[in-house]
């Protein structure tokens, strides 16, 4: 089963930091008119000594996750991960059988095969509100990269009188579940996100670093390489 690579989204926020609390000047940054991020998150602790100006892409005041475009970044946490890994099959190749009729065989299949895969599989986003899983991929370790497995198939395998043995391509994965750690928690007061958008609807927001939110769980690759299955 050969696993194929998805589309990489991102999220942007129009963001600015506020300078000096007696000036009315922000600087604005760029961003993608997407989805915000909306999250509803445990109490945490805000050290942030300052507040920033950010403005949702729907002009709400809603927690939001940072990103790029925002001042600090929200982080994706490992808190557990499974003691022993599986493997994923991501090529079968021809099936040989060894004559019955024969002491024993040694069987090479003396070919080349390269296969590309995805890094991370079977991930799931939980957070307090559905539709933003989609928009907190890109935090998640390793989502939607591949990568490929190439083997010479120059060794051999000895088989018994009747056994069957097929070149194979494995990924070796280890189920991985983590966190997301840092959220801005809005003040609920109005800010100017820009001077070139003296009507956007923009609000201060604070930054809290180590406060732990939402969840997500997947397959990460631990190793990749070729070999016989044998039956």
């Amino acid at each position: 089963m050969t696993i194929n690579g998805g589309a990489r989204r991102s999220v942007g926020f129009v963001a600015a930091r506020k300078r000096n609390p007696a000036r009315s000047k922000w600087a604005g940054l760029l961003t993608l008119g997407l989805a915000p991020l909306v999250v509803m998150a445990s109490p945490g602790v805000a050290s942030a000594s300052s507040t920033v100006c950010l403005q949702n892409a729907d002009s709400s005041q809603r927690d939001i996750a940072g990103n790029w475009s925002t001042p600090d970044k929200t982080r994706s946490v490992t808190v557990q991960q499974a003691s022993k890994t599986w493997q994923d099959w991501v090529w079968r190749g021809p099936t040989f059988q060894c004559p019955w009729n024969v002491p024993s065989c040694s069987y090479a299949w003396q070919q080349s095969k390269t296969t590309g895969w995805k890094v991370s599989v079977g991930l799931s986003i939980k957070v307090p509100i559905p539709k933003v899983g989609k928009l907190l991929d890109e935090l998640t370790p390793s989502y939607d990269r591949s990568g490929s497995t190439s083997t010479s198939y120059t060794f051999s395998t000895n088989l018994r009188p009747g056994q069957f043995a097929q070149p194979i391509q494995v990924v070796e994965r280890r189920w991985t579940q983590g966190v997301y750690v840092g959220i801005y928690h809005s003040t609920g007061k109005s800010c100017l996100p820009s001077p070139t958008r003296p009507n956007g609807k923009a609000y201060q927001y604070t930054w809290s670093p180590n406060e732990r939110w939402g969840s997500w769980t997947t397959n990460l690759r631990v190793s990749d390489y070729g070999t016989y299955h044998v039956w």
